[in-house]
């Protein structure tokens, strides 16, 4: 089975991605001029929102300092006592979800005690419809939406103008969660997780809510500054990651009945993002942006990007081919491209 999850930073992955080889149109040209003409009153609420946020633009960097920042071969010295993020948990009314609010409880349960294994206090808010204060590293926030709305927030959440929307559906297929770093926001689409992933024989009520907590472990994940463990194959994550058998919280392969597991490198590096250290320093320094983090990190860590992984094809779904007794996260946009064509 294939637990069709993925992340706003795959879907803008420019190499491999469909988004950013979509030729230029019109449409988007246009918007570029209106922009352009109020970009200084963007900049303006810009820096009023991270400074209310206690986000500090960033100085730009010559290309040493900017290696220097960027280096995970020093992240400095990280503070490693408990750390605490309050995240909003936002469960839509919509009957859709019914399923969703009964479990809720014992799911968030699972959640808290992975990172509390990592020195990480989640404190839960009760999320309203609308977003509280949210702010990197402080503030967070998880929308378990309906289907329709899951969409409409993922058209604005990339910037999807109408002409492009067809086709961003098409590569949403087998899609159902993102997580949006600059937004410190998660959307999942709960309808699409439980008709792909949950058992209606009542004995599995106890995996449906451990498949459900697995998700929002891993996109939690990447709001706390983490990239996948697969991203690159000779960096400090992968090294430790592939010397135990454990699954890694952050691979492609997180679906285990076992409990999910971390290395000692991904500790670190949360430390260091919620505590204001040198990985929130080189968030900072790309305005949260996922994609360019790792462009910065790959160039100057020289680190070797992981190659696609073989999948096979089932009907308009990719799927993974490892093992019958493991679902994966379909985070390969090679597949997706295939599909949206």
């Amino acid at each position: 089975m294939n637990y069709p999850i993925e992340e706003s930073q795959e879907i803008v992955d420019s190499s491999r991605s469909w988004w950013h080889r979509l030729p230029a149109c019109a449409g988007m040209r246009g918007m570029r001029a209106v922009k352009v003409n109020c970009l200084w009153g963007v900049a303006l609420v810009l820096v009023l929102v991270l400074g209310a946020a206690g986000v500090v633009p960033a100085r730009s960097l010559d290309s040493r300092e900017e290696a220097a920042l960027f280096s995970l071969g020093d992240l400095g010295a990280v503070d490693l006592s408990p750390k605490t993020v309050t995240v909003e948990v936002y469960v839509a009314p919509d009957a859709e979800l019914a399923d969703c609010r009964r479990m809720l409880a014992l799911v968030w349960e699972q959640v808290a005690q992975f990172y509390a294994r990592m020195g990480v206090n989640l404190a839960q808010a009760p999320g309203q419809a609308q977003p509280g204060a949210l702010a990197p590293a402080k503030r967070l926030r998880i929308e378990l939406l309906p289907d329709r709305l899951w969409l409409k927030r993922s058209f604005k959440a990339f910037d999807v103008d109408p002409p492009f929307q067809l086709r961003f559906l098409q590569v949403c297929l087998d899609k159902c969660a993102f997580a949006h770093l600059q937004l410190s926001t998660i959307h999942v689409s709960f309808k699409r997780f439980k008709k792909a992933e949950f058992s209606t024989d009542p004995k599995d009520a106890g995996l449906n809510r451990h498949w459900l907590a697995n998700l929002l472990i891993h996109e939690l994940g990447h709001l706390l500054g983490l990239y996948h463990s697969f991203e690159f194959t000779d960096d400090p994550v992968a090294l430790e990651a592939g010397a135990t058998k454990t699954p890694n919280f952050m691979s492609h392969d997180i679906a285990f009945k076992s409990t999910l597991g971390f290395v000692d490198f991904q500790k670190r590096l949360i430390h260091s993002y919620l505590g204001g250290g040198r990985v929130f320093q080189q968030y900072q320094q790309v305005n949260f942006d996922a994609l360019s983090y790792l462009e910065m990190v790959k160039r100057y860590n020289g680190y070797k990007e992981s190659p696609p992984i073989k999948t096979a094809k089932a009907g308009k779904i990719s799927l993974r081919v490892k093992s019958d007794k493991i679902r994966t996260f379909d985070d390969d946009d090679e597949d997706d491209e295939e599909d949206g064509d």
